[in-house]
């Protein structure tokens, strides 16, 4: 890791935080790349995990704390619990099926330099990992379409715990921008949780607010979809190797051939 991304971490301006619950499986893979990288994190555990979540998390991350969400989603649930416990001037948010790339990590240090903008959001390539350990991007996604607004100040923003929302609304007078696309972070969904656990988060969805999980069926459900093998191409970023390499050694059936 660059001097240049380890200033960032060394700073009592940012905490970063992951919320997750029956990640087990896992969560050992996503905590090793921060680790790996430098990355310090916070991890909140939802006590509602019926699998060895914490344990597991514990083993890479001593300071894992188990929480208890009142608010049904994972991350809108936690997420002002989650910004009231970390007290920093910044806080980013990134989920559990989520990797930053250490680009996107040289632009936080950057940012959080700065008293303004408020509000940051991110391009997010969808990924998925083929059998040999490649990590692929569907091409027919766009990373700008599907941005993330996870850098915040919480002392200039309120919370929300609509689905499909950043979790967050400011007013009208914060300043918000949009990350160039160099600095994306990547969703691994598709290759960590497989098509049942995908629809029983869809059904999940749908009970919270009526029809939030079916109007994105074909994105939570690709393999239903228009989407293809061939709209897949690699994604060639490095500092991912790794991490792609162990997925595709634990979930061969989840990767793409």
């Amino acid at each position: 890791m660059s001097t240049r991304t380890s200033g960032l971490l060394q700073s009592g301006d940012l905490t970063i935080v992951i919320a997750t619950v029956n990640s087990a499986r896992y969560i050992d893979i996503i905590l090793r790349y921060y680790r790996v990288n430098g990355i310090a994190v916070t991890l909140f555990v939802d006590d509602r995990s019926v699998d060895d979540s914490f344990a597991k998390a514990r083993d890479l991350l001593s300071d894992a704390i188990s929480t208890s969400n009142l608010g049904g989603c994972i991350a809108e649930g936690l997420l002002e619990e989650m910004s009231r416990a970390c007290r920093t001037k910044w806080l980013l948010r990134i989920d559990d099926d989520e990797l930053p790339s250490l680009a996107m990590m040289a632009f936080v240090q950057d940012a959080v330099r700065s008293d303004s903008p408020d509000v940051y959001a991110f391009p997010r390539e969808q990924c998925a990992v083929s059998r040999k350990g490649a990590l692929l991007r569907d091409d027919e996604v766009s990373p700008l379409d599907h941005r993330q607004w996870r850098l915040y100040q919480p002392a200039r923003i309120a919370y929300t715990r609509g689905l499909h929302t950043p979790g967050i609304v400011w007013d009208e007078h914060a300043r918000a921008v949009t990350a160039p696309l160099e600095a994306s972070l990547i969703h691994l969904d598709w290759a960590v949780h497989s098509y049942e656990e995908r629809r029983r988060k869809m059904e999940r969805y749908d009970a919270h607010t009526a029809n939030a999980g079916t109007k994105w069926r074909s994105y939570y459900l690709y393999e239903e979809g228009p989407f293809s093998p061939a709209a897949f191409s690699e994604l060639p970023w490095p500092e991912f190797r790794q991490a792609s390499l162990e997925i595709s050694q634990r979930f061969p059936e989840l990767c793409l051939a």
